[in-house]
């Protein structure tokens, strides 16, 4: 399933995963997904997520390029803040236990897939998800998004973007 993600889209799959694990959810959803990609965007897996798996034991060396965020900090940090506060807290799952993906994160993975097609781009990007997760229109962080004035036409438009240049 991973195989067509670029780097950075799989380490927004390994955050949503710490995430959701976190949290105590039974299933990592589309809004844990959504909190990893804002921590990608941000450029910030490092000191939140990747920081905490390697305490004491030096620092993680990011292997994925860097890119100009899509959101702006602001946005990012009150998005992050909103979200964290509306997903259900319960005991934390430990790291060797699995976590399955939820149907609507599954959705949002194939959609992606048919945004990338689309575009004729040679992996799934961040932005595949985003585009998905916002045509979605149903849970807490599509609200959220589309409160912040991000469209699925706005994500569609800097895809095309990336396409032309």
């Amino acid at each position: 399933m991973l195989d067509n993600f670029s780097e950075r889209a799989k380490q927004i799959v390994f955050a949503a995963r710490l995430k959701a694990g976190e949290r105590g959810a039974k299933m990592i959803d589309t809004d844990d997904f959504l909190v990893g990609l804002i921590l990608e965007d941000q450029g910030i897996l490092e000191e939140t997520v990747l920081s905490m798996l390697f305490e004491g034991q030096g620092t993680p060396v990011n292997m994925a390029p860097r890119q100009t965020p899509f959101l702006s900090p602001k946005v990012a940090q009150d998005l992050l803040v909103n979200l964290e506060k509306e997903l259900p807290q319960s005991k934390p799952v430990p790291l060797t236990t699995e976590v399955p993906m939820s149907r609507s994160l599954d959705r949002v993975f194939n959609s992606a897939k048919d945004v990338q097609t689309r575009f004729r781009h040679r992996q799934t990007e961040p932005l595949h998800f985003l585009a998905a997760i916002l045509a979605s229109e149903s849970g807490q962080g599509v609200k959220l998004l589309q409160g912040f004035g991000i469209t699925h036409e706005e994500v569609l438009l800097a895809l095309r973007s990336t396409t032309e240049s």
